[in-house]
């Protein structure tokens, strides 16, 4: 699977459903979501994930920010009533452009398209704080490793990365299948049980590999939580991680 594919998979939610696509909330499907509601919870998370840090006894310098997986601004949004600056980041133009002209915050806050398997729109040492939830699950393993990696080149030394992303399947037969997921034969089978409709894929990378990642990129952990934000089948975790300076 290319990121090509991720790309039309994620564009056709932002084209048919593009709140119910980044919050899968029961009941909320076929345009349901209010946006009131919808951004509320974001809000509701920014101010949960703050407070979550400021407990850590860290210091978090309130400049520039990125969400990555932005979408239409959830959280970005959320994010901008608490910092300078704001990136929001997303690989589909619909989302994009739904974050655009959804956009409270005026030069606060950008939203960017990034078709790329790197964050090379931005500068090393450019964010405070990067955010990332329910994103990095839904992006074959080896984009969502390369992307750990930018995290922690484009997060200034002091600056705080806080991301989420599913381990394994709790299941042993779904861990058995879950290497045919990124390949053309899942994509087909994809097609022959739904059709043009676009697919919520679940993927992963085991704790000791993302930690492993984070030492290679010269991060260091603050903590690890066990995370709820994915797939029930799923075992999940929130890493909370600092960045080493330069010698």
């Amino acid at each position: 699977m290319s990121l090509k594919d991720v790309q039309e998979n994620w564009n056709k939610f932002g084209e048919q459903d593009p709140l119910w696509g980044i919050l899968a909330w029961p009941g909320k499907e076929e345009g349901r979501w209010d946006l009131e509601s919808f951004f509320a919870t974001g809000e509701a998370e920014i101010a949960a994930v703050l407070a979550y840090v400021d407990g850590l006894d860290v210091k978090l310098h309130r400049g520039a920010a990125l969400d990555f997986g932005c979408g239409v601004g959830r959280l970005s949004q959320a994010l901008a009533a608490h910092f300078t600056e704001v990136h929001g980041v997303d690989i589909s133009p619909a989302m994009i452009d739904r974050a655009q002209a959804l956009n409270r915050f005026g030069e606060r806050c950008h939203y960017h398209l990034n078709d790329r398997d790197d964050l090379s729109l931005f500068a090393d040492n450019s964010f405070d704080f990067i955010y990332s939830n329910i994103t990095l699950q839904h992006m074959p393993p080896r984009f969502a490793a390369a992307y750990i990696g930018e995290f922690l080149r484009v997060l200034k030394p002091d600056g705080i990365l806080l991301f989420q992303i599913p381990s394994q399947p709790r299941q042993w037969w779904r861990r058995l299948v879950q290497p045919l997921k990124p390949t053309r034969l899942w994509r087909l089978y994809q097609r022959l049980r739904y059709g043009e409709a676009p697919v919520m894929a679940m993927y992963g990378i085991p704790r000791h590999r993302v930690e492993q990642l984070l030492r290679r990129h010269g991060g260091y952990l603050l903590d690890v939580t066990a995370d709820e934000s994915a797939d029930v089948h799923w075992t999940s975790y929130r890493y909370c991680v600092g960045k080493q300076a330069p010698e």
